[in-house]
Formats: structure tokens, sequence, C-alpha cells
């Protein structure tokens, strides 16, 4: 197996299990003693259908142990109680801690909706909580609250827009405490892309403020970031970042650049973590690499992928913005099999609802119940391209039209968090568990109705695989198969930054556990282990 990713998941150790029980995003903070303290939701699934409770951990060792602390709030379905979802813990400037805590997304998640957002403050380091039921706060899934310099505290939250039927951020500020709230901006919305989940981040010692955000169609959709110079009034266009991070965790780190974990949802498993400069990267897109194990060489010649049982190297590409979109999507390479008539390699673009199966003997679009199928010699290298303007897609094979076929404005969405449908994804490379595919190029170019035109190649002859960037960059913090039941389950991870360069992070996973319960891990990340190879 070859390792797409750095990996630091050896570093990884379990910090605390409530037996039979789904301990649910955990967030941290230090206190002035130097007390680490952290907050989850104690629940019976990751989607509870049963009872909450809110909890704060502690520890006073830097987080080698934990103890539980208090339990700050209970809800019970069963007597009629909203579910608590995902807490978020602040230490405010003025000393107070206070805990913001969505409720049932379906009950809160549009603008006619009333909120949902609870507030919890302590004046004591946590020993006592007074409750805010009423907080005026919009939306779901809200960020970390935060000192703005004007005097105010902001926090951000998602909800959806009448208008466009999608989510945007927002930002909510206080100018009296936290007692009454009001929205100031919006942080990001165009109506197509669904933004949130934004982690506030500030940059040059405060002079300017970051939204790094979760985009939640994903298949091949990164996450975006705007900024802000006005204390969150006005926030620049929305721009790609060079990975696919949900629930994405940002803060800078001392030495200047941004560090960002989060749940990988364009490559490998697990929670991952970028570190660099928000500024200099923004509106880069990358390559998402395989998410499971995969054996593939690069050659001088050629990307070649051995086909094995649960291998599954497939890389994945920016989605069109719709069945609308123009498509050149072209791909020099050959095929090995014992089986003439097996698939062995695939390409596949989202939107449209479309995927090329590739065998030795001949090439197959949308294999299943309505297949269309051109006999060819796929033992040498040919050039295969789907090419689709107005509703028509065209296969051709060097350059000649061999396969057609109508794309309806109703095609597939293009919706998928983890990779495992291809339909589902515009992607690259295998299919299957036998045979060999050889790739020696692939050109992708796509021009859309309404967002920026993209294009992208990869030669083989480059010396670069087509994830490189990944490769350099991204960081496994901890993996989680993909056969975890019922789902590979983690990512909403928190981290401090110690005196020393030290990073603690905490997360939760269910790698290992039964389904419907996860637990705690930590890990100490060493300076060195965010170094950069590219």
């Amino acid at each position: 197996m070859l390792m797409h990713t750095r990996s630091i998941a050896h570093k990884t150790f379990d910090i605390w299990r409530s037996p039979g029980r789904f301990t649910k995003n955990p967030d941290m903070i230090v206190l002035p003693n130097g007390r680490y303290m952290l907050i989850y939701a104690d629940t019976d699934a990751h989607w509870s259908l049963k009872n909450q409770v809110l909890t704060l951990l502690a520890s006073d060792d830097q987080g080698q142990t934990w103890f539980k602390y208090r339990e700050i709030d209970r809800a019970d379905l069963t007597a009629g109680d909203e579910r608590l979802v995902t807490p978020r813990l602040s230490l405010l400037n003025d000393g107070r801690l206070v805990v913001i805590i969505d409720h049932n997304d379906d009950g809160h998640f549009h603008e006619n909706q009333s909120s949902g957002n609870w507030l919890y403050w302590s004046t004591d380091n946590g020993g006592t909580w007074t409750k805010q039921t009423d907080s005026g706060i919009l939306g779901f899934e809200p960020d970390r609250i935060i000192d703005l310099p004007d005097g105010t505290i902001g926090v951000a939250s998602q909800m959806m827009r009448s208008e466009g039927q999608e989510m945007s951020e927002n930002l909510w500020v206080s100018a009296d405490g936290g007692q009454t709230w009001q929205m100031r901006s919006v942080i990001a919305y165009d109506g197509y892309h669904r933004f949130c989940e934004g982690a506030l981040v500030w940059l040059h010692g405060g002079q300017r403020l970051a939204c790094v955000l979760r985009e939640n169609h994903s298949a091949g959709i990164p996450c975006f970031v705007v900024f802000s110079d006005d204390n969150g009034h006005n926030w620049s266009k929305p721009q790609m970042l060079p990975f696919a991070l949900h629930r994405p965790y940002a803060k800078q780190l001392a030495d200047g650049r941004v560090l960002v974990t989060g749940r990988n949802v364009n490559g490998g498993l697990g929670t991952y973590a970028w570190v660099g400069d928000l500024e200099a990267e923004a509106g880069t897109h990358v390559t998402g690499g395989p998410r499971r194990k995969y054996q593939a060489d690069l050659t001088d010649d050629a990307l070649v992928i051995h086909n094995q049982i649960e291998h599954e190297a497939r890389y994945t590409l920016l989605p069109p913005e719709s069945s609308f979109t123009q498509v050149n999507f072209e791909a020099e390479l050959r095929i090995e099999s014992s089986r003439p008539e097996a698939s062995v390699a695939f390409m596949s673009i989202s939107r449209l609802g479309i995927m090329l199966q590739i065998s030795a003997g001949a090439i197959y679009l949308n294999r299943g119940r309505h297949t269309h199928q051109y006999k060819v010699d796929m033992t040498q290298f040919r050039r295969i391209g789907l090419h689709h303007k107005g509703g028509w897609l065209q296969v051709k094979v060097d350059g000649e039209t061999v396969l057609n076929r109508s794309v309806w404005r109703e095609e597939a969405p293009a919706q998928d968090f983890h990779g495992g449908d291809p339909s589902k994804r515009t992607q690259f490379g295998q299919y299957g568990d036998s045979g060999r595919s050889f790739w020696r190029s692939v050109n992708y170019d796509i021009k859309n109705r309404t967002l920026d035109d993209y294009a992208w190649s990869w030669n083989a002859a480059s010396g670069d695989w087509p994830d490189q960037y990944q490769r350099d960059r991204l960081i496994q913090i901890h993996g989680n198969h993909p056969a975890q039941q019922p789902w590979p389950d983690h990512g909403y991870s928190s981290w401090i930054q110690r005196d020393d360069g030290v990073v603690y992070l905490v997360d939760y996973t269910n790698a290992g556990d039964v389904a419907d319960s996860s637990h705690l891990v930590g890990v100490y990340i060493a300076p060195e282990d965010l170094t950069l190879n590219g």
C-alpha cells in the first residue's frame, strides 16, 4: 500500500470513553490557570434519537488525562425536549466562559424559523452556568464566539435563504455582552454553493478577519475562504482553498501560518490537517486522491494502477456547475487484463450523470440497464474523450466520435461526502478488482454558465502524481476505514498551541467502535510534524 499523504496517526491516543454512548464534537480551551477544559455532547448516536448530555471535561496535565467536571445541561427527546447538537466553548476577554449549542437542524435551519442557538455563561471558570435560551441567533452549526476589536462579540452560523434555497454563512454580533444579538453581515452566499460551518480566524495580529468555510455538496468541491478588513461588516468574494475539510477548525499559529483541521472528504478518510498562508493560497484548487488503500506506480511513461480487492485508486476533479456546463474530459491510457470484457478503469462526470467504464476490449457508457458499447482494442494507448455541449455528449476514441448520449437538465446532482459512488463525482482511475490501467495524461476543461471556468491537466512525464499537492501538504492526524459501520465518523476537531510550539488536538472518532458509539482522541502535534514538503 502506498501512502498518498503524510501521517502522524501513530501519535493519536484515546482520552475519553462514555460506555455505549457517542462522544460528539469536542471543543477545547485553556484557562488562565493552565487547566484544559473540553466540552462535548454525550449522546445515544451521531444523530441522537433519545437523549443528550452537555458534558464538560477538564485536564490538569496538558491533556494527557481527563476527568468529568460538570454536566451543563441535559435533553430528553422522549420527554419533548429539543435535541442538543454541536457545542462550542469560548473564553472571552472579560474572563467569562460561554458555550453556544444548536438544536434540531430541521427546526432552525431556515431564515424564517426561530433561533435554536442557546448560550450558557460562566463567571467562575466553569463551576456554575446560567442558561440563555432565546439568543436570537438564527441558523445552526455555530462557530466559537469571539471578541471583535470594536468591543462587540461575534459568532458565525449558517442558515438556508428563501432566495436560492441554499445556505449562507452569517455573522451575528452583540454589543451588550451577549444579551442581545443582531446579524451584522452575510459572510458568504451565492445561491449555488452550500456554504456552512464557517471558522473565523484572526490574521496579522487581529488586523484582518478570515472565515474558512465548508462546502456541503462535497463531491470534489473544496473549502472556501473569505476576508474582512472592517470587523466583519463587508467580506470578499469566496475563493477556493486547496483542501476539502468538513467542520474546518482554523486558527493562526505563533509563526503566522494558519492551521486548519477537519474531516477530509476529498481523499483518505479521517481527520487531516493543512497548514499554510490562507491569503497566498486562496483561489487554489487541487485534485483529490484515493480514499482508501491502493497500489500504483508512477513511471516515466505512465501512472500504473494495479487493481486489487478493497483497493481504490481514484482521483477527483472539480465537478461541473450543472448539466448546462460545457465539458471536455480526455485521457490517454491503455489496459491490461486477462478478461477483455471486465471493466478495469473509468471516467465519470457528475452533474451530467455520465460514467464511462473501460475494459481491454471495449468501452461502456453508463454500463447497466441501458449500456452503450463500443468495441476497441484498449491494450494499446488511446485517447478517450468525453465531450459535452448543450445536452449532446460525445464519446471519442482517438478523436473519432464512437458513442452519443443525450444529457437532460435534470441529471444527477453532485453531492457525495466520501467518494464511494463514482457516478456522483468527476473522477478517473480504478474500476473493479482485476487488471491494470496505464494513464499517460489527463486533460479536463469546463466552461460554466455562472461560475468561473476551470481547467486542469496532468502528464506522467512531469514526475508528479495527479494528487501531488495533497501528498506534499495534507497531514493525516488519524484515519478511519471505509468499512467502519454505519460509516466512518470523525473530524469535528479542536486544538490549542502551547508556548513550546506543540499543538494539542482533540477529536471524536468511531474507528473500531460498535455502531452508534464513538470515543474522544488526543494527539500532540510537534512543530516538525507541520513542516511542508511542497
